[in-house]
């Protein structure tokens, strides 16, 4: 089929839904759909993200938004490259057409993608998925580049930038506590968007965050999936970006941007919001003097996970050997340092405590793995391939950030379910190794691989760069099935009554989540109003993230560098949108 057919076809869908969105037109509207179709919606019919499937469900969901006639007008293809309508596979065995729109509503310009599959029952094209996103607020949309030169060429930039940072630093109207990646993207965002922010960082630098982490610490998914936002890496950069570099690529990031930040900076206890002024009063430690701030919203994005859950383990007073949870751990070579003896239990079994029993293991310790409960386990390669697909390196970051997000994550793991058999034959011989090694090893929800445990649990699998096959092989030791329960000066015994010997411990044993380590700051009577972060809710949507949260004027930004490049912009709209009076709180 031609390019013009697809043209075609996507051209009187579109006609039509534009049609039955502008009468209101209900019965046409779920004549769109596939009886399995899905609209995803952000801030188009409410100010939230949502994704309902089926026709019933999607139709009840417009009746429920109160949408008004007249009201979603000007539908239009996107025929930019990449947007244009084409064809191509859309599932296992079936190919549609594909295409991106755009639309207006009286207060915002938006755009949207679709996907078409032929009905055969009724030989008519209809919608698998259809995302509708707002894009920007009329009048306020988001900012391109500036001349460069100002006031005819008579004022420095440096000036005018040292302006911008004394008028946000004494008010500013957002407050982003966390400097890592996802809070220098929500903060770039906000530059763009007219948002004045201030970022406070409790680390020296920028980029501390990973500086801290263990040496051979490497991003497992390659670079086409993890640039900042409006920032692409260079073309020699490395597929899997390692740990120093991403930390110094973040310190001159902040620069580039143009970010105001405060190092060595932290909020302290208590925050107290004014329900009238719809102000904070927030405190922060700035390099030991304290300063008071009135923002009227406040982003926490100190990271998904909060701080280190540490197991209890009977007796660990009388253990010898250093103890470190993995987020401290400072790579074998220190480790080991500080052992009398080099017999290293490493507790858990995810990308962490694959790494660090790799690294410790090449560098001679004797290391066994405590595995609690199965675990997903995946070749990195076959990840890289997978993503590679969805993010190609000479495809546009914005593109196919919006093209991921058109998709509903249930339509996706309906798509991996479809391949599963594959996806389990690719993995078979890695995974059939660790299971005669004494692994209990999974293939994640579904069979669907570890991509829903990103956004299920944030956890529960590795992928694997090589620690596999030293398991496989004998190196690295498997302990499965039990927790420690006690130690004494050089031995761990767990729940069955087994023993071992240790001269050291590493506890990668996870996080707690972020909503309840900013109890310490925020209190239980703020945190207790706000919703569950992370994890999906009944329809497929992440909790509590770049969404209302359920007290007003605090938001979470969670996630990797995927979710706060294409999220921000939502979140931004949203503050937008209550500075205008445009969305309640």
């Amino acid at each position: 089929m031609s390019d013009n057919s697809a043209k075609d076809i996507a051209s009187k869908w579109l006609k039509d839904f534009g049609s039955f969105l502008w009468t209101v037109d209900t019965e046409g509207l779920a004549s769109s759909f596939h009886s399995d179709g899905w609209l995803r919606d952000t801030l188009v019919f409410t100010w939230n993200n949502r994704a309902r499937c089926g026709p019933e469900k999607i139709v009840q969901y417009i009746r429920d938004s109160n949408l008004k006639p007249e009201t979603i007008s000007q539908f239009e293809l996107d025929e930019r490259a990449y947007f244009a309508p084409e064809h191509g596979p859309l599932m296992r065995g079936a190919s549609g057409v594909s295409f991106g729109f755009k639309f207006t509503t009286p207060i915002a310009f938006g755009r949207g993608y679709a996907r078409l599959l032929l009905d055969e029952s009724s030989n008519v094209w209809k919608a698998l998925t259809v995302f509708m996103t707002v894009d920007d607020l009329i009048g306020h949309e988001e900012a391109g580049p500036e001349l460069g030169v100002y006031d005819g060429h008579t004022v420095a930039w440096s000036d005018v930038h040292e302006e911008r940072r004394r008028r946000i630093e004494t008010d500013p109207y957002v407050l982003i506590v966390g400097g890592g990646q996802t809070g220098l993207n929500v903060a770039s965002r906000f530059l763009r968007m007219n948002i004045p922010c201030l970022v406070v960082e409790q680390n020296p630098r920028i980029g501390d965050n990973w500086r801290k982490r263990y040496p051979t610490l490497s991003l497992h998914t390659p670079r086409s999936h993890h640039p900042m936002l409006y920032q692409p890496f260079p073309d020699h950069w490395p597929i899997y970006t390692p740990r120093d570099k991403i930390a110094n690529w973040l310190e001159q990031y902040a620069v580039c941007q143009d970010l105001i930040i405060w190092n060595n900076s932290h909020p302290i206890p208590t925050p107290s919001y004014d329900y009238s002024a719809k102000k904070w009063t927030i405190t922060v430690n700035r390099s030991g003097e304290h300063v008071t701030l009135h923002p009227r919203h406040v982003v926490l994005a100190t990271g998904t996970l909060g701080h280190p859950r540490i197991p209890r383990i009977v007796n660990i007073e009388q253990f010898k050997g250093p103890i470190t949870h993995s987020s401290e751990y400072a790579g074998a070579n220190a480790l080991l340092s500080k052992s009398a003896g080099k017999r290293v239990v490493v507790v858990g079994a995810g990308n962490t405590s694959a790494d660090i029993c790799q690294d410790l293991c090449f560098h001679g310790a004797e290391v066994t793995m405590v595995q609690r409960s199965s675990t997903c386990v995946v070749s990195a390669s076959g990840v890289r391939k997978g993503l590679e697909m969805r993010y190609p390196p000479d495809v546009p970051t914005a593109v196919s950030d919006f093209k991921f997000f058109s998709m509903p994550l249930p339509y996706i793991k309906r798509l991996l379910s479809k391949e599963k058999d594959r996806l389990a034959a690719n993995e078979k011989d890695l995974q059939d190794g660790l299971r005669k090694a004494g692994m209990d090893i999974n293939m994640g929800p579904d069979g669907t691989g570890n991509f829903l445990l990103v956004f299920e649990k944030l956890g529960g699998y590795w992928l694997d760069v090589g620690c596999a096959d030293m398991i496989a092989s004998g190196k690295i030791k498997i302990k499965q099935g039990v927790e420690i329960e006690s130690a004494t000066s050089d031995t761990v015994t767990f729940a069955d009554g087994s023993t071992l010997p240790a001269d050291a411990l590493v506890l990668a044993t996870g996080y707690e989540s972020i909503r309840d380590t900013m109890r310490e700051i925020f209190g239980d009577e703020t945190m207790d109003k706000t919703s569950l972060v992370w994890g999906l809710d009944e329809e497929g949507e992440l909790l509590g993230s770049y969404r209302p949260t359920g007290h007003p004027g605090l938001w979470f930004a969670t996630g990797d560098f995927v979710n706060s490049r294409f999220s921000s912009k939502q979140l931004a709209l949203e503050i937008k949108a209550i500075e205008l009076g445009l969305m309640q709180v």
